[in-house]
């Protein structure tokens, strides 16, 4: 509040003529009677009020528009006021009556008030100043004077019950304040939350401030702030007591718990535990609390309470392409499959070109917390530009969490194949039969699976292959790199976003790696603009026969034009050579087009259209795709 004199702020309002009013009052009331009065009075409206004056020719009720001034200004106050305040939010519904028009311009000025407080201003003044324009709407002028900005000039604690205060925090360091900086009201309520966290991470798990003494020197214009703490006693782990499972099971709850009992408390390992039940999709509502005292042998008890979700899972999508036409897929999930969050899914794709089944099975905490056993079998057939025929697969692995963001997999994989070879002139049908150990190396920093707006991914993998490839032996090795970038230029309107892609396959010579194995570029998922894998060395018949080596690059500006809508220009890059590592001396392939998203709450839906900058003849003019989720 301010110093003496300036608590009440004014607000000059002046009277309207009375013969005006009681005319107005009688006309209004006709219409009551006739039932035609216009707009209802606002609540709590007196019948004083009811009685008192509409606008004439108005319409209905007292229209007005406002403007905000602020006197020398010194933080671009003016908009942010204009967003608080109730009289610019509600200029298109009018008050019924004139002492409505009051009652906001009043809750205008005490609303202000706080808020010029919350950013370092306890001496505003500021008044308003209503002028009629009848016939017209009322013109309602606010005037504020922010006065100076106040600076915090002490913090202190005041730990209640605490018997020796020695390494509690203290001072303005420990709120996250600095003493000199603008009293923010912000700052200090942030300050507090700050305090009791890290008393809590601290092994006192009932911490918490119980009252905050701000004291406000107006001749100073400083602010001090002492800090009422209660911090409870030191506590350790207790008993974890759970309640609300229904189908999972116990034992696989108390694996996630990332602390044993007998260890100091500290909150940050409820955090995670809140984090690991919530990633796990098994809970709807997950509720996670100290008990009220500490035990008698210093421990606390830790309450864990829950409610399960539905845990199967059955989705549904369509695609289309006109490098590889319509396609749809079907996948199911359950995610408790043995009672202790197993993961079972099966996806079905059903398209022109390609038909598939895949199923996975994922154990989590598989011989430790970070650990997850990985089973998977697939069968696909495929009808495209570079090899016809089907391919089963059989693959066990283990992946680990290592550090933030990052994942280690490792493991085995069969493969048998019979697949006609495009590039052969036989059209023979070859078989192989192949191992492998796949291992790869994932980062994912961003902020959604579908549709990222911040961060940055990147995949590292290796696999050698060791096998027959009809009837004659073959070892290769497989490395490949993709990455991706994404960044928000403009806040919810513009995502800037880039790939890049760059694999190499050594150890035997082409004609010894089946063609699903060999590297090929050009599609929805790689260059746009081009036939599906058709970057990179053609035969005779113009079929891709792939490559050793492949580069991909590629930009987009993700634009939102509204809340759902949003365009997509892109460009894209690419080339595929038979070495062993890219020769950019050879031509780089480019495609270029325009995408338009609608974006939904499962994710956005893509449509590009995009064509061949410098294409071959046998290129198309232009390609199309549809599907969900963004093209990376």
């Amino acid at each position: 509040m301010g110093p003496a004199g300036k608590g009440i702020y004014r607000s000059m309002i002046k009277a309207r003529p009375a013969t005006r009013a009681l005319v107005a009052a009688a006309f209004v009331a006709l219409l009551a009677r006739s039932g035609l009065a216009a707009g209802d009075p606002e609540p709590g409206t007196s019948e004083a009020e009811k009685a008192a004056v509409n606008r004439p020719g108005s319409g209905a009720g007292f229209p007005y528009r406002v403007t905000i001034t602020v006197a020398n200004d010194p933080e671009d106050l003016t908009p942010w006021l204009r967003e608080v305040s109730q009289l610019a939010a509600l200029e298109g519904d009018p008050p019924f009556t004139r002492m409505g028009l009051e009652r906001r311009i009043q809750s205008d000025l005490d609303r202000f008030h706080k808020a010029l407080r919350s950013r370092g201003y306890y001496d505003a003044d500021l008044s308003a100043d209503v002028r009629d324009s009848a016939p017209g709407p009322a013109m309602v002028e606010v005037r504020a004077d922010p006065g100076p900005v106040y600076q915090v000039a002490k913090v202190a604690m005041d730990y209640r019950g605490a018997s020796d205060v020695d390494g509690l925090p203290q001072g303005a360091d420990a709120v996250g304040l600095k003493l000199g900086q603008t009293a923010r009201a912000d700052d200090v309520l942030a300050g507090e939350k700050r305090l009791s966290e890290d008393l809590r991470k601290s092994a006192r798990p009932l911490a918490k401030v119980v009252d905050k003494v701000v004291v406000v020197d107006h001749a100073g214009r400083t602010m001090e702030v002492t800090y009422v703490v209660e911090p409870g006693p030191v506590a350790d782990f207790g008993a974890l007591r759970v309640s609300g499972l229904d189908r999972v099971k116990e034992s696989f709850v108390r694996k996630m718990v990332p602390w044993r009992e007998g260890e100091a408390y500290d909150e940050d390992q409820l955090r995670a535990l809140r984090k690991r039940l919530s990633d796990s999709r098994l809970f709807a509502t997950v509720h996670l609390t100290p008990a009220a005292e500490v035990g008698a042998d210093g421990r606390i008890p830790i309450d864990l309470t829950v409610s399960e979700g539905a845990h199967r899972t059955i989705s549904a999508g369509v695609s289309y392409a006109t490098d590889t036409g319509a396609g749809a897929t079907l996948r199911w999930e359950h995610r408790n499959l043995l009672g202790a969050g197993e993961k079972f899914r099966a996806d079905v794709v059903a398209a022109q070109k390609e038909q598939s089944l895949d199923l996975t099975f994922r154990k989590p905490y598989f011989l430790d917390p970070r650990q997850t056993l990985t089973m998977n079998a697939s069968v696909s057939r495929e009808d495209g530009e570079a090899y016809s025929g089907e391919v089963g697969e059989l693959g066990m692995g283990l992946e680990r969490e290592v550090w933030e963001h990052w994942r280690l997999s490792g493991g085995l994989a069969f493969e048998y194949g019979q697949l006609v070879w495009e590039a052969d002139p036989s059209d023979a049908r070859r078989r192989h039969m192949l191992a492998g150990v796949p291992l790869s190396a994932i980062r994912d920093g961003t902020d959604d699976l579908l549709d990222p707006t911040t961060g940055t991914r990147l995949a590292l993998a290796a696999t050698p292959f060791a096998g027959q490839v009809d009837g004659a032996g073959t070892t290769f090795l497989v490395l490949e790199t993709t990455g991706s970038a994404y960044y928000p230029a403009i806040e919810n309107r513009l995502v800037l976003a880039g790939r890049a892609r760059l694999a190499s396959l050594t150890g035997a010579d082409l004609t010894n790696v089946p063609p699903n194995h060999r590297l090929f570029a050009g599609g929805g998922g790689s260059v746009r603009g081009y036939g599906h894998n058709l970057i990179g060395p053609l035969n005779g018949d113009d079929d891709p026969t792939g490559g050793r080596s492949a580069a991909e690059i590629g930009v987009e500006a993700r634009i939102k034009i509204t809340e759902t809508i949003g365009i997509v220009p892109f460009l894209d890059g690419g080339l595929v050579t038979t070495e062993s590592w890219p020769s950019f001396s050879e031509d780089i392939r480019w495609g270029a087009g325009l995408g338009v998203r609608y974006h939904t709450s499962f994710g956005p839906l893509r449509a590009d259209v995009a064509m061949p900058l410098n294409p071959r003849g046998s290129d198309d003019s232009f390609q199309v795709y549809i599907s969900l989720g963004q093209a990376f």
